[in-house]
């Protein structure tokens, strides 16, 4: 890795959203040139399952005739509930809250499995889900549902159910909001939230789903929110704070997989590209950037210019690198074939969709 050129070397640490329903050839172009390491899917992108594939597929085509021949990490926020991408040819679930009312974690590893396999047969390799945050205050409205409940216990049972289910079926799974932002009731989409909790107030509640997944089922990313934290860094959001990305998710916690930003786009970051820079300085792997190609260029352009200038520690970006490749490794299988489309809605995957709603309902009756 450390033998290609800069702009390549950066481009890996990037994943960008675009719009449409096929690749824009400015995206293929800069997927060819290696200036994109990743992509995350919107509901802007996906019409059916055979017309995700063939996206996917065509970009993965890029991605391997670029410099470093390495495929694409592809992404989607797919929940389920309210936050849900696929059309209505997949297998869909009600909102996290609804699972972690019930509390069966079996229950929830299969609603994860069935969604995994699914991504994976399109050629989906990262779901950012699950959502790990403690709602404490009920005016989070950016998370609510999202969210599995009020205690630290539920909600760690039930995303290490959801990261077990995804991860053995071979996608990636990305652990969110660290360190958490369920107490927080601005929403970052729109601004900058910040929280007076102190470290040891994080410590006792919002960082134990983390811990407990860091220990036992690790996902394999971490996505980490654009949240200040007054009481531990007043001066950045965690997705741009060493003291968050280094200090706690690393030193204290342990975590060896990939860190990736919130997306950079949103209303909380003033100048994307910037804060791109900042982020993977501050020891994030990979900075996400959901709908500004300016932004994922100048993003490309200062990242590697920090690298050419030797500005960024070798050994940091290294390690950044083989986060990278390892999960890459692990998760990413470009060999897309016709027939793998038939897991999508299959009878098998209905069947224990009608079995896991009955139960949930009846939870609730």
């Amino acid at each position: 890795m450390n033998e290609q050129a800069p702009e390549v070397r950066a481009g890996q640490r990037i994943m960008a959203g675009f719009e449409g329903t096929e690749a824009p050839p400015s995206l293929i172009e800069r997927v060819r040139a290696g200036r994109i390491g990743g992509i995350i899917l919107f509901k802007r992108n996906i019409e059916s399952a055979g017309q995700t594939a063939a996206l996917i597929a065509s970009l993965q085509v890029a991605a391997l005739a670029s410099p470093l021949e390495a495929p694409l990490l592809v992404g989607i926020d797919q929940e389920s509930g309210r936050v849900s991408r696929l059309s209505d040819d997949f297998t869909t679930f009600p909102a996290a809250r609804g699972f972690g009312d019930v509390g069966d974690a079996s229950l929830t590893r299969e609603a994860a499995r069935i969604t995994g396999a699914e991504l994976e047969a399109v050629g989906v390799n990262v779901d950012f889900a699950p959502v790990v945050d403690i709602l404490t205050n009920p005016e989070c409205a950016v998370i609510g549902d999202r969210a599995f409940g009020e205690s630290p216990q539920i909600v760690s049972q039930m995303g290490e159910a959801v990261t077990q289910g995804l991860q053995e079926t071979g996608v990636a799974a990305c652990a969110k909001h660290f360190p958490g932002i369920g107490d927080m009731a601005p929403d970052p989409h729109d601004v900058l939230p910040a929280s007076r909790l102190t470290l040891n107030d994080l410590r006792a509640r919002e960082l134990a789903p983390y811990r407990h997944l860091i220990r036992r089922t690790p996902p394999a990313c971490v996505m980490v929110a654009h949240a200040v934290f007054q009481e531990i860094d007043a001066a950045k959001p965690a997705s741009l704070s060493p003291v968050f990305l280094q200090e706690i998710l690393r030193g204290e916690l342990g975590f060896r997989g990939v860190a990736v930003t919130d997306d950079l786009d949103m209303g909380a970051i003033e100048d994307a590209a910037d804060a791109a820079l900042r982020a993977i300085l501050a020891g994030a792997d990979i900075a996400l950037i959901c709908h500004s190609e300016d932004a994922q260029e100048r993003a490309c352009d200062a990242i590697a210019g920090v690298i050419s200038a030797g500005d960024i520690s070798p050994t940091q970006e290294e390690a950044s690198s083989d986060r990278i490749r390892r999960l890459k490794e692990s998760y990413c299988r470009p060999n897309w074939r016709a027939e793998m489309l038939e897991v999508i809605g299959c009878e098998e995957h209905r069947e224990a969709r009608g079995k896991i709603l009955a139960a949930l309902e009846g939870a609730r009756g």
